[in-house]
């Protein structure tokens, strides 16, 4: 199973020199088994993966998982290649954003006046699939949601072959600095990743920044640090970096990961996401 990043960045797309390594798409990753295809998220960095499955002719079904219907997580699927083509099979997949559908969400992100109108016909054929947190199989891989702390509805997903081997977890855009206090969404928590190869999880803020951004529904490298360890995973991927921090500033998180890592004794690597990293479980 190859697991991809083609944007990491939240809020607002950043690019420029300053965030050239990490880069400034917003959320997307892919998961692949094979011929099967699975894709969190559809922030700006889907519109290289659609290029990218278009030049190999990929033909098998592509399922995009979305974890909320915040517009850093939706505003590059007008641009993602796939959806354009009658012949492909997409399907979509997402918790209800509230009181609208999913569908009529991200239909009106594609037609008049966010869009032009020759866009409406792709909108119309969508296949939206509204979603809670039960288990569900694809047509290769299982899929377990669980709720997260964000404004709205937001899931975090844990992904694995069919065939059964090690999972992958992303966990974007959740608030852990109240956990604690709430002993059993820690424990729904823990459970959830327990064990899990690679955790992707939100760390928008570095510790300096994290104690006045309360509510905001994000958390800090060292409050991802925490949860990994307690579940036992074994990779933390620092995802979901803010638009205001350079390059150099994502290197200073890392490091005091990191640190905070080797103060509790534990073997955990820290890496942050970068547009381009593939990992092979």
């Amino acid at each position: 199973m190859r697991v991809t990043f083609w944007g990491a960045r939240g809020s607002i797309p950043v690019p420029g020199i300053e965030t050239a390594r990490y880069g400034g798409n917003t959320p997307c990753v892919s998961v692949e088994d094979g011929p099967g295809m699975l894709v969190l998220d559809a922030g700006t960095g889907i519109r290289r993966l659609g290029e990218a499955l278009a030049a190999r002719r990929h033909s098998g079904p592509i399922d995009v998982f979305l974890s909320h219907a915040h517009i850093d997580h939706i505003h590059g699927l007008p641009f993602f290649a796939p959806i354009h083509d009658p012949d492909a099979k997409v399907r979509i997949f997402g918790p209800a954003p509230g009181n609208i559908s999913l569908h009529e969400t991200l239909s009106r992100l594609m037609t008049p006046p966010l869009w032009p109108a020759h866009y409406a016909p792709t909108a119309a054929r969508l296949n939206v699939t509204e979603i809670t947190a039960q288990e569900r199989e694809t047509d290769y891989f299982r899929v377990r949601g669980i709720e997260l702390r964000h404004p709205g509805r937001t899931l975090g997903y844990s992904i694995a072959p069919l065939a059964g081997g090690q999972s992958v977890n992303y966990m974007t855009d959740n608030e852990l600095g109240q956990w604690v206090g709430m002993p059993e969404w820690q424990e729904s928590l823990v459970g959830f990743l327990q064990n899990g190869e690679v955790l992707i999880h939100d760390a928008t803020y570095g510790e300096d920044e994290i104690r006045d951004r309360t509510g905001w529904g994000h958390s800090s490298a060292n409050q991802a640090v925490d949860l990994a360890i307690a579940a036992g995973v074994r990779k933390l991927i620092l995802f979901h970096h803010a638009p205001e921090h350079r390059d150099d500033v994502i290197d200073r998180i890392v490091a005091e990961a990191r640190r905070r890592v080797a103060s509790a004794g534990v073997k955990l690597d820290v890496d942050a996401a970068a547009e381009g990293l593939a990992i092979d479980l």
